[in-house]
């Protein structure tokens, strides 16, 4: 997959993607609960979407807390928008980037977290090193990702990686690991689901 395709499948997803993977996406709570967030935290919600996290996240941190959502697709970022105005939120806010070159300085955030998003960045080691880049030192990133292997998933899951830009030979956890060093798994559904936590040390 490359940036255009990614862009595409996810501005014709947009006006479909609420209803379709709001619930089939399983465990994000789970993975918002691994970042440890506390009431001040910054943290950078990266391939965000339409900001599906974006209600727990902020209450996570607070009102001196800061949630940034970061996309690739306009069209996502507009729905997201939409809710944020919609809820007045002040403390969220967005950005239009591609994870393998975020516009931001070192050590910006305190806690990033991805949800089922590193199969779709064609560039995911340069994504973990931007992450890694951008959190404070002893920062703590989540991944919430599928298995890779397409057999691994339950059949009505099946199809999901085909329309929705998703290459499953991507090994998130070796990934992971080359830039993190350790990683803490917790597996879900029978392993076809997982939570990742690493620390910037």
């Amino acid at each position: 997959m490359n940036l255009d395709t990614v862009r595409k499948t996810f501005t014709d997803w947009a006006p479909f993607y609420n209803p379709t993977h709001g619930w089939t996406l399983p465990k994000r709570r789970a993975a918002r609960l691994a970042l440890e967030l506390r009431p001040g935290d910054r943290v950078l919600d990266l391939a965000c979407g339409t900001g599906l996290n974006f209600p727990h996240l902020r209450e996570l941190v607070g009102e001196r807390g800061g949630v940034t959502g970061v996309d690739l697709t306009p069209a996502m970022l507009d729905i997201a928008r939409k809710v944020i105005e919609t809820r007045g939120w002040k403390n969220v806010e967005l950005q239009e980037a591609d994870a393998a070159n975020l516009p931001f300085p070192d050590a910006s955030f305190d806690k990033v977290i991805v949800s089922f998003a590193l199969t779709i960045i064609p560039e995911p080691v340069k994504a973990l090193e931007e992450i890694w880049r951008v959190l404070v030192p002893g920062g703590r990133f989540v991944a919430l990702e599928m298995r890779a292997g397409i057999h691994s998933l339950p059949a009505w899951l099946q199809p999901l990686p085909h329309i929705c830009a998703v290459d499953m030979r991507h090994d998130t956890l070796h990934e992971m690991r080359s830039v993190f060093g350790t990683v803490e798994v917790k597996n879900y559904w029978f392993g076809m689901i997982f939570v990742a936590v690493a620390t910037k040390k």
